[in-house]
């Protein structure tokens, strides 16, 4: 049924810059639009697992959903919002923003009622009818309109009955939660792996570790010192450092069917210094599918969150230091983020190859969904004071990219952001990040 967008962007009337009135879309009958919208949704957003050992896809069961339950029922709509929202941005198409803005409103009175209503919300149509309108204020997030996804955070929040906080939406995904709906999520977690690592524990509890360490330290380093301060907080940075440790350990305990692949490299373009999207010079690699991807990424960014914390631990225990290995670590996981956005990003990863970044950017865009999976971990890069200058800048061009080229606004309002105080604020990359994932499969 997933069916890619085929309607031209809107352009200004030749020679002037003024654009024409739009309206329904000429190349689609009237009785279709709604059709197409939710087919190009699940050719944009949906990723099937190519192998469930490994990996439990992303969104890839909605389908079957929209299938049983309409076309005309409130999660295909949900789902006509967020496709209509896409691709009205992309295409500078005002009609189809309209008729997303209509959907939303309509759903977002339901969903409203339902939490509510714990009766009307017990069930799994709500939950992923609110993570979908947490991806459409994603979506059309701007400076004017930054959006309300963690707000549908917190709407998920109501509707399982927890604590709205990015650890309890982590914890319910980990603990079996009856509206989870995926049984390899009750089994094995919210980020699926080959193998857990780090002494046996998956990357849930692994995350789980680090936002409670995170909140720890925060709580911590924000009160009056006291007698043991030195002793408590050398005691936060030794827990930091075996957490990494554990999350190293669980990189490198993944089978090889699950690490990323080599498949070729980007040569240095005419200037090194400012390198299109996509063509960092280095290695390409490739994955089992978009979302195994994403689990890596995950993985590396709160590696450089731990080292970051570090690091910024220590400036207070030891002052100037020897923390040349940390910084190694540091650009490792940088850099393997790095390899796997043409992934992410390009429509042919095969023919950008080929070219061996000749081309100053990505040309051919691919899905929305890699843009999505990708925006958080470089996010995060681009605000850590840990990841060297030049990096940030270019983390930052990859966001404005995907807001441009992707259709999602909050990648645009987020290359925008300036450096915030010791990083970053956890919560708001964590709730956000989470929401993405709390429907896969």
């Amino acid at each position: 049924m997933a069916r890619k967008c085929s309607l031209s962007p809107r352009v200004p009337v030749p020679g002037t810059d003024t654009l024409p009135e739009d309206g329904p879309p000429k190349e689609i009958p009237d009785n279709l639009i709604e059709e197409f919208a939710i087919r190009a949704f699940f050719h944009d957003y949906c990723v099937a697992p190519v192998n469930t050992a490994l990996s439990r896809g992303f969104l890839g069961g909605l389908e079957l959903m929209v299938q049983r339950l309409g076309l005309q029922s409130p999660v295909a709509n949900a789902c006509k919002a967020v496709a209509f929202a896409s691709h009205g941005l992309k295409l500078s198409r005002p009609f189809l923003t309209q008729k997303a803005e209509t959907l939303y409103h309509e759903l977002l009175v339901s969903l409203t009622r339902s939490t509510q209503n714990p009766a009307l919300a017990a069930g799994p149509e709500m939950l992923v009818i609110a993570i979908l309108l947490g991806l459409y204020e994603m979506i059309i997030a701007g400076e004017t309109n930054p959006g309300h996804h963690n707000a549908h955070a917190g709407g998920v929040a109501a509707i399982l009955q927890i604590e709205n906080s990015p650890l309890s939406l982590l914890q319910a995904a980990r603990s079996g939660h009856p509206l989870v709906l995926n049984r390899m999520v009750q089994n094995n977690g919210l980020f699926t792996s080959s193998r857990s690592g780090g002494g046996g524990q998956n990357l849930d509890c692994l995350l789980l570790k680090l936002g409670s360490l995170w909140q720890k330290s925060e709580n911590f380093l924000s009160t009056s010192p006291g007698p043991l301060f030195f002793d408590e907080l050398y005691g936060l940075k030794e827990e930091a450092k075996t957490l990494d440790q554990d999350l190293a350990l669980w990189q490198k305990d993944q089978g090889d069917d699950f690490k990323p692949t080599t498949i070729g490299y980007v040569s240095p373009g005419q200037d090194p210094s400012s390198p299109g999207v996509g063509c960092w010079s280095g290695r390409v690699d490739t994955y089992v599918d978009l979302y195994v991807a994403g689990v890596w990424n995950v993985s590396r960014i709160a590696r450089c969150f731990l080292i970051n914390l570090v690091l910024r631990l220590s400036s207070i225990l030891d002052g100037i230091g020897d923390h040349s290995q940390e910084l190694q670590d540091v650009l490792q996981q940088l850099g393997d983020i790095i390899a796997s956005i043409p992934y992410h990003l390009t429509e042919d990863l095969l023919g950008f190859v080929a070219q061996g970044g000749k081309s100053p950017k990505i040309t051919s865009p691919g899905r929305p969904v890699g843009g999505l999976l990708l925006l958080h971990p470089v996010y995060v890069a681009s605000q850590l004071p840990v990841v060297p200058a030049e990096m940030q800048v270019y983390m930052r061009k990859c966001l404005a990219w995907i807001g441009t080229h992707m259709g999602i606004g909050q990648a645009s309002l987020l290359a925008k952001v300036s450096n915030p105080p010791d990083g970053l604020p956890f919560s708001f990359f964590s709730s956000t990040g989470l929401l993405i994932y709390m429907y896969s499969g």
